[in-house]
Order: structure tokens, then C-alpha cells, then sequence
């Protein structure tokens, strides 16, 4: 008997899959905090499920840093194009997702780390058995560690993955006329067969590289898609959001924008429909063509990095079904960091997943312990497209609780219950509260020196300050730049939002400021208590285009009912010259010892708080030489936390 049991245990440990249902996820790790420490191919295997069908198939490319050995000269972790790559037996090596690393300097000191997320569904036709795996890394230095898992989510998928294949892949120089890019971006003859019904032509490009006017990296250009040599589609590779970046500050820059990427992004690809123009079993002809450009430097343009493919699938599977993709706030991951924390009005990303077209969905959400509430959204939505969500503002998402969990789900489909797959219908996130904020406090603003562009004469930086219905309680619009505004508010209960806008996208400090022919200094924004006017919230200056903070007012309540001890802290000025101001946020009073160490890990620096509370307390640095510092506090409650600063002189 006991022979018996233990079999049955040992095939529960090693096939978990045997009792998998749908909506049940099979996680397989690919590589795991492995080592980058040169540019180039690296090449690994898996072992994935067989005979499985899958709903979804999620790639968690998780990156982090390690401490290079003393001596490397270059371990910079800055932004490097990296590339997935799935090589089955006997068919065609596939680039299955694009993410170019930030600018991650600091990543060691604030042991910080980011899980990419890239739908890798495409090619679920070659995810299975034993498979062997590439990870390319172009960049130059090292620093960085690598984690490879695929999240198999089971279930019946919108339509049967049939087949991928390349149309192209590879690197060419763009504006060389001696060389053209044409060269290579040759019309190709394709076809895809039954079962396939559906057919997309699925391009991820990026450029890289830079000639006098910037191309291919800081210049805007297109490309013309041709079907049977005529044009179908033209789209623009350019992305003018870098300043938004999710992960941000970074230590480099970060915030220009580029040829469809951004550092500490994915490269997302561009998927063109292409089922109405072509058939099963017949040749049809597929063209990329890049718009056309001479470059003002032969030797030394720059080019665009482009893998092309045809993607094919099955007949669908669903006639009315709608699937909930994400939810984008609240959530505490950090790929939606912008989007977060809030009080009000919950966003989820929707996909139509029916043939269907849908016009209209009801949402039933709540918050752990709450009550349920509804919201209908009304609109259009074709097959596989996907679209936004704001639920509104009838229900607080702040309960007094540290952290909660976010339930949202499908109800109603165009006016019927429920569709016709319910594993897709309902979706949870963990999410932080918002902080509360007594009902009157001063906005302390202090611009720098950058004039606006888009408003001859004034600042750069505004601000404004919102309701939950979106409604204006203040604002700081047309400043004068390097002068002080003090604006008190006296609020009512309720949730607010507080915007600082940059038209410069370069936020109110950053380090290559001191590059500027004309450097435009330093700004400042924060809340000040009334009285003493000590600082209650720092923003960071580095904020690129936008910063915001959410926020509660209620009277009843000073502070969040915590589960364990928050300790944060903020500092300012920074760049710092002879003084530094510590700004601590913490529960109840206790000591803090802090070190400082320079660049390279060495502690220049250190010292204790005795019985502290929330509160500013200076740090005298005027010994410091000019540079980047990093300041940890541990806490004698427990935890510790790590800041940069910069010492200018």
C-alpha cells in the first residue's frame, strides 16, 4: 500500500500537468539568473508539455544585476537591444520577443529588478517538447542577470496557432546607396496551408545607430507593406512616449525618444491582417519597403533591425466571447507603474475574442471585504481588437487596508449572460493603497530655468490638481521660470489627482543637464506640512514628461491601517552640494544607521538616528567630491532601503 502511494506522489511531483484543467498554468523556466557577461549568442534548451492546448502563452523575461568582478572595464547595464529566439527541429529560427534593457547603473545598490511580459500565443504551433532556446545580447558591457520562464495558461484560444515563419531577419544599414536597404527587403513568395484560415503579417523593427540627422536611431521614417506588390498599410516607426516610461528614473538617457523603442521597453510588434488579401494553399507575394533616405554619412549610417513574419491560424473558436486582459490599475506591477497607485476609477485592457462584433459589456468588481459593484461599457469592438476600460468612479478602492486585492468581472455580453468562455472573464490584482493627506497643505513649487517650446515665454512645468470626476480644484499654468509659488489647499474628503506636466519631457532635474549649452538648473515640487512647513511628499525631479501623485482626504482617518512598519524616505536637494535632507515616513519612532558609499561600492560615509520619527534630518556631505552616491538606511524595526543622490560642486 504504501508502494502504492508513493508512486501516486512521485507522478503528482513530476507530471502536475495529468490533473491540469482549463484556466490551470504550467510555468517552465527557460534560465534562471543567469550571467551576461559578454555580447553575442546564448544558446540553452527546455522541456515544455506535449498535446497541451493553450489560451495563452505569457514570456516573463525577468532582468536584474549582479556585481561585476573587480577590474571589468565596462559593466555599465545600459540600453542594448536583446532578442528571444526559438529554434525548433526543421523549421525556421524565430525571433519571439524584443526588449532593449535600461539604463540600470544603480539596479545593484536598490536591488531592483523588472519582470517584461510579451504574449508569446504566435507561435504556440512550436512551444512544446523539447526545444532548444537563444538569447541575444548586442550589448557591450555586462552587469546584467536573466531570468527566462513561459506562463502556459490552458484553455481553448481564440484560434489554433497553425504555423510561423520568417519573411526577414536581420540588421541593414539604412541610407546607404551603395548598399541599399531594398537590397535585402526583397519581395518574397509566400503560403500558408489548410487548416490555417487567417493569416498576419507580424513585423517588429527597431531602429539603431546614428548618421549626421540621426537615423536610424533619432529619426521618424516609415514603412510602406506591400501585398502582391501593392500597398496595404503604411506605418510610422517611431516611438514619442519615452518620457512616460514605466521604468524611470534611469541612469542614462533614458528619455529621448527613438525609432519605435524606448530604453526598458518591448519592442512591440506591428501585426497587419492580411486574411482578406490572400487564401489557403495559394502564392501570394509579401514586400517591406523602408521610405526612402540618403544618408549624408556612406560609412557610417545607421539601420534598422527588422524580422518579418507570417503568422497562421485555424478556423476561431468562439462566436461572442470577450477576455480581460489586464488590469492596469490598481496593480502593484511595476509595468503599469505610471497608471498607479489610485483611489478611484479601476482601468482593464479588453480583447474581443468572438467573431462577433461587441457593443456592449457589464463589469462587476470589488475590493476584498467590499461591496459589488457594476459598470457598463458601450461601444464597438471587432474581432481581436482590444481596448481600455474606466470603470468609473463609483467605488473607492480605499478601505483603510495596506494592501487589497482587485477582483474585476464579465457579467453581461451584448446583452446576454456570460459568453460562450468563461475562463477569461475574471481577473485579480494585488494593489497598495493611496496615501491620505491631511485636508490642507502647500504645493511648493519652484521651476527651473527651461522655457517651453510649445509656450513661447513661460516654463516648461505645470501643474494641476484634479477630483475624482476629473474636475479642476488648481492649477500652476504659465510660470516664470526659477521663482517660487506657494499654493495652499484646503480639500474636502475625497480622492485627488495631482499632475506636474513637462513640455521639455526632461522633467525639472537631469543629470545630462550639465551637458546643456545653457544648463537650466534644478526645480523643486513637493507638499509642505502648513505648520512647521516641513516637506510631506518629494516628487523626484527626474520624471521625464509627467509625474503624478493619487491621494485620499478624509477626516476620520490619519493614516492607513498598517500591517507592518512602512519605512520610506526621500531626499533633497539632489543634486546636493554641502547638505542633504533626509525626509522619513515611517509608523512609530526608532533608530536608523545609514551608510553612504560611492560608484563603485566604497563607503565613504556613515552614521545613526536615535529614535526618530517622520520627520527632515540633515546629513553633511561637504567632504563628498563631486559624483554619484547611494545612501542606505536600515531600520532597527526592520527593512532597509537605498537611494542615489549627486554631489555637485
Amino acid at each position: 500500500m504504501k508502494k502504492i502511494f508513493l508512486s501516486l506522489l512521485l507522478a503528482i511531483i513530476i507530471s502536475p500537468e495529468i490533473f491540469a484543467n482549463p484556466g490551470d498554468t504550467t510555468w517552465v523556466t527557460i534560465y534562471n539568473l543567469r550571467k551576461i557577461t559578454q555580447y553575442g549568442n546564448y544558446d540553452t534548451s527546455a522541456v515544455l508539455p506535449i498535446g497541451k492546448t493553450y489560451r495563452k502563452i505569457r514570456l516573463h523575461y525577468i532582468l536584474g544585476r549582479y556585481a561585476c568582478p573587480n577590474g571589468t572595464q565596462y559593466c555599465g547595464s545600459w540600453d542594448y537591444t536583446t532578442q528571444v529566439y526559438v529554434k525548433p527541429a526543421n523549421a525556421d529560427t524565430m525571433e519571439i520577443a524584443r526588449i532593449i534593457t535600461p539604463y540600470a547603473t544603480d539596479w545593484l545598490s536598490t536591488n531592483r529588478k523588472h519582470d517584461f511580459v510579451v504574449d508569446v500565443s504566435d507561435y504556440a504551433s512550436v512551444l512544446n517538447g523539447n526545444l532548444d532556446f537563444r538569447y541575444r545580447y548586442d550589448g557591450y558591457s555586462w552587469g546584467f542577470t536573466l531570468t527566462l520562464k513561459l506562463e502556459m495558461i490552458e484553455g481553448t484560444p481564440p484560434m489554433e496557432a497553425i504555423s510561423a515563419k520568417n519573411i526577414y531577419d536581420g540588421y541593414y544599414a539604412y541610407g546607404n546607396t551603395s548598399n541599399p536597404i531594398e537590397n535585402y527587403l526583397v519581395e518574397k513568395p509566400l503560403q500558408y496551408n489548410s487548416p490555417a484560415v487567417k493569416a498576419f503579417v507580424k513585423n517588429t523593427i527597431s531602429g539603431h545607430g546614428s548618421d549626421d540627422n540621426g537615423c536610424g536611431e533619432f529619426c521618424s521614417k516609415y514603412y510602406d507593406l506591400k501585398i502582391n506588390g501593392s500597398a496595404v498599410s503604411q506605418k510610422q516607426l517611431w516611438k514619442n512616449d519615452c518620457g512616460k516610461n514605466d521604468i524611470y528614473p534611469q541612469t542614462g538617457t533614458w528619455l529621448y525618444d527613438r525609432a519605435n523603442w524606448c530604453p526598458g521597453q518591448v519592442v512591440f510588434p506591428i501585426t497587419h491582417d492580411i486574411t482578406s488579401l490572400t487564401s489557403p494553399a495559394s502564392t501570394f507575394s509579401v514586400n517591406v519597403d523602408m521610405e526612402p533616405y540618403t544618408s549624408p554619412t556612406q560609412s557610417n549610417a545607421g539601420g534598422y533591425n527588422i524580422v518579418s513574419q507570417l503568422i497562421s491560424y485555424g478556423t476561431p473558436n468562439f462566436n461572442t466571447d470577450v477576455s480581460i486582459e489586464d488590469i492596469i490599475s490598481p496593480t502593484n506591477d511595476p509595468n503599469y507603474a505610471r497608471a498607479n497607485t489610485i483611489c478611484v476609477n479601476p482601468k482593464i485592457k479588453i480583447k474581443n475574442t468572438g467573431t462577433n462584433q461587441i457593443t456592449q459589456v457589464v463589469f462587476s468588481y470589488s475590493v476584498t471585504g467590499g461591496s459589488v459593484s457594476t459598470y457598463t461599457w458601450s461601444g464597438v469592438l471587432n474581432f481581436l481588437e482590444e481596448t481600455i476600460v474606466e470603470l468609473g468612479p463609483t467605488m473607492p478602492l480605499y478601505n483603510g487596508n495596506l494592501t487589497n486585492q482587485f477582483k474585476v468581472s464579465i457579467a453581461m455580453v451584448n446583452g446576454s449572460n456570460g459568453d460562450e468562455n468563461s475562463f477569461n472573464n475574471t481577473y485579480t490584482s494585488i494593489y497598495n493603497s493611496v496615501k491620505v493627506y491631511q485636508s490642507q497643505f502647500i504645493i511648493f513649487f519652484s521651476p527651473n530655468a527651461a522655457t517651453s517650446s510649445i509656450n513661447p515665454g513661460f516654463n516648461e512645468s505645470r501643474w494641476t490638481l484634479k477630483d475624482d470626476n476629473g474636475n479642476i480644484i488648481k492649477s500652476r499654468i504659465n510660470n516664470a521660470n526659477s521663482t517660487i509659488y506657494r499654493d495652499t489647499v484646503n480639500l474636502p474628503d475625497g480622492c485627488y489627482e495631482f499632475t506636474m506636466d513637462d513640455d521639455g519631457c526632461d522633467g525639472l532635474s537631469w543629470w545630462a543637464y550639465q551637458y546643456y549649452t545653457v544648463n537650466p538648473g534644478t526645480g523643486v515640487i513637493r507638499f509642505n506640512k502648513i505648520s512647521p512647513a516641513i516637506p510631506i511628499k518629494i516628487f523626484n525631479g527626474d520624471f521625464g514628461c509627467q509625474v503624478t501623485e493619487r491621494f485620499i482626504v478624509n477626516s476620520t482617518l490619519t493614516s492607513i491601517k498598517k500591517t507592518e512598519s512602512i519605512t520610506k524616505f526621500m531626499l533633497y536637494p539632489n543634486p546636493a552640494s554641502s547638505k542633504i535632507n533626509v525626509l522619513f515616513d515611517m509608523d512609530e519612532q526608532q533608530t536608523i544607521n545609514y551608510v553612504i558609499t560611492d560608484i563603485t561600492g566604497k563607503e565613504v560615509k556613515a552614521g545613526t538616528f536615535s529614535n526618530i520619527g517622520s520627520d527632515v534630518y540633515s546629513i553633511e556631505v561637504d567632504n563628498l567630491l563631486s559624483g554619484m552616491y547611494f545612501i542606505t538606511c536600515n531600520f532597527e524595526k526592520g527593512g532597509s532601503v537605498t537611494k542615489k543622490f549627486i554631489i555637485e560642486k
